[in-house]
C-alpha cells in the first residue's frame, strides 16, 4: 500500500511557519498525513518531502533523502536556485501536480568519501550531491591523483575538488570547472588555485574510481561540511554511491534559461 506520509523540511531562517501550515492544511485535505520534522536526520519512510528554502536546505536534505529513497520537492524561499522546483506563490500548485501524477522524477548521482579518521562517519555525512573538497584554503599542498588506482599526476594546489555534474555550478564553477547537464553520469576533478599552468580540470565517468593522496594535513568537506582530516601519506578514495538524490520536477524549465538568469551564461 502507497505511503499517505509526507515529511516537510524547512530552513527556520527563511520564517516558513505559516506557508507551513498552508501546506499541511492542503495535504491534510487532500488525505495525506503531513507533518515537519527538523533536523533531516529524522526523515524516515514518507512518499516524499517537501524541502521549503534555497538549494542549501535541498543540499543538507538530500544526504538523508537518498539514503532512505524518499524523493524531494524544493519550494524556494529565496532567490532562483539549480534544485528546487518552483517559487513559493507556486508552491501548492506544484503539490497538487505532484499528488496527480503530473511531474517527473530526476536521478541525480552522488559521490560517496571514504578516508581514515579516528571516529565513524555516518554514510549521510560521506554521501556528496555537489562536491568533495580536499585541501587547506590559502595553503600550497602536493596531491597525488588516481584515477582506477592508475597514477595521474602530482598537484600543487590549494585543494582538490571532486564534483558531481549537479555540483558543477557550485565550488568547481568558481574554481574554474565546466559546467555538466545535471543529470549526467560525470565526474569533475577540478584543482583550486593550482601552482602550474599545466593542471586543468579532469572530466571522468561516474564508474571510475578516484584516489587522493595528500603531502601534507589537508581538510575533507562533503558539500561544504567539514568531515574530517587526512595526515600526511593519507588517502582519500571517492567513488559514485549507488545511492541516488530523487529530485521531483513539475516545471519544465530549460537548464540553459536558469545558467542565462543566473549570468553564467
Amino acid at each position: 500500500m502507497e505511503s499517505k506520509l509526507v515529511r516537510i523540511i524547512a530552513n527556520e531562517n527563511k520564517n516558513p511557519q505559516e506557508f507551513v501550515e498552508e501546506i499541511k492544511k492542503f495535504l491534510l485535505n487532500e488525505g495525506y498525513i503531513a507533518d515537519i520534522i527538523q533536523p533531516p536526520e529524522l526523515l524516515g519512510i514518507a512518499l516524499f518531502c517537501v524541502v521549503l528554502g534555497g538549494d542549501g536546505t535541498v543540499l543538507r536534505a538530500a544526504h538523508y533523502a537518498a539514503v532512505c529513497d524518499v524523493p524531494m520537492l524544493g519550494i524556494n524561499l529565496g532567490n532562483l536556485g539549480f534544485l528546487t522546483d518552483v517559487d513559493k506563490k507556486n508552491g501548492i500548485k506544484a503539490l497538487g501536480k505532484v499528488l496527480a501524477g503530473n511531474h517527473l522524477l530526476e536521478k541525480r548521482i552522488m559521490l560517496e568519501a571514504e578516508f581514515g579518521t579516528s571516529k565513524v562517519i555516518p554514510l549521510q555525512e560521506r554521501l556528496a550531491l555537489n562536491e568533495i573538497y580536499i585541501g587547506v584554503s590559502g595553503k600550497l599542498i602536493e596531491y597525488s591523483l588516481y584515477v582506477n588506482e592508475q597514477y595521474m599526476d602530482s598537484i600543487r594546489a590549494d585543494g582538490i575538488i571532486i564534483s558531481t555534474p549537479t555540483g558543477s555550478t557550485a565550488y568547481n564553477l568558481a574554481a574554474g570547472g565546466p559546467l555538466l547537464m545535471p543529470f549526467g553520469h560525470m565526474i569533475v576533478i577540478t584543482p583550486v588555485c593550482p601552482h602550474s599552468l599545466s593542471a586543468r580540470p579532469l572530466v571522468i565517468g561516474s564508474s571510475d574510481t578516484v584516489r587522493i593522496v595528500a603531502k601534507n594535513t589537508s581538510q575533507v568537506s562533503v558539500d561544504g561540511y567539514l568531515r574530517g582530516k587526512i595526515h600526511a601519506g593519507e588517502s582519500v578514495f571517492i567513488k559514485a554511491s549507488h545511492h541516488r538524490a530523487t529530485i521531483i520536477k513539475t516545471t519544465h524549465v530549460n537548464f540553459y534559461t536558469t545558467l542565462r538568469k543566473k549570468k553564467l551564461l
